[in-house]
């Protein structure tokens, strides 16, 4: 199957490379359910570090809210819980997979690197508690840890510093990236937001960086294409050739995630 282009048409579009263990998809909903495969096969453990990078936080917590989200099984259960919207309690979304995935217990720590003001405090236990108290047990509330990174360079620095290490040592890492962190707000003539991308350099050298960090046990790369994202199609598809190169992989050469179903 050609996967090349598609995804300009299908909102559903998601390819795998299993020697890799990269997940490919337009929008970042399916991201938890590509951390559930993995574990199946085998990838990643329970309770992984998650290194989310992205312009966005994706932060809230109604994730661990939707109905059967704690007991669905396999790419055909789960994919009945997700749509490729902002989610709420209803459906797992594009803005509370992080917290679908840390429920299911695929992962465990969040490393959010994030331009992103987060309103409330990331890591308030008391506030999870809270809000989560009818749908995860206390212990498991207050297993929920991490750190926010708001640059690259932060980011870097507390690489370091050995600053993240009390959250990789011992566990399976995931990269978990949105290519429209390589884009920034800005503004046009007329005073409206756009979105325009990073130099190319940048990208490129900030890709290597991320590459190179660690041995990912999987990595989940999200497009989202649209203009108030990344800037709009034509923007994702330079960046994703741009990781293609970065990361050496054929695009033609992707399988469907259906593939990996434990049979």
């Amino acid at each position: 199957m050609n996967f090349t282009m598609t995804w300009k048409e299908d909102d559903n579009w998601k390819i795998v490379f299993p020697d890799r263990k990269i997940f490919i998809m337009k929008h970042h909903n399916w991201a938890f359910v590509a951390w559930d495969i993995a574990r199946d096969k085998g990838w990643i453990r329970d309770n992984s570090t998650l290194f989310h990078v992205d312009q966005h936080l994706d932060a809230a917590i109604d994730g661990a809210m939707v109905p059967g989200v704690l007991n669905k099984k396999g790419l055909k259960e789960l994919s009945k819980i997700t749509q490729s919207l902002y989610g709420n309690k209803s459906y797992v979304g594009t803005d509370n997979f992080i917290w679908a995935g840390f429920a299911r217990k695929t992962i465990q720590n969040v490393i959010y690197v994030s331009p992103e003001n987060p309103i409330d405090d990331l890591f308030d236990i008391d506030s999870h508690s809270h809000h989560l108290k009818d749908h995860l047990s206390q212990k498991r509330i207050e297993q929920f840890a991490g750190y926010h990174w708001r640059s690259m360079e932060t980011f870097e620095y507390s690489q370091e510093k050995k600053i993240n290490d009390i959250f990789t040592n011992g566990n399976t890492l995931i990269l978990d990236l949105d290519l429209d962190f390589f884009a920034y707000e800005s503004k046009t003539d007329t005073e409206h937001t756009c979105y325009k991308l990073k130099d190319k350099e940048e990208i490129q050298r900030d890709l290597r960086v991320l590459k190179d960090m660690y041995v990912w046990d999987a990595i989940t790369i999200a497009l989202s294409p649209e203009d108030y994202h990344i800037g709009g199609p034509n923007n994702a598809e330079f960046v994703l050739n741009l990781f293609l190169e970065e990361f050496q992989v054929d695009l033609s050469q992707g399988k469907d995630w259906s593939t990996l179903e434990l049979k």
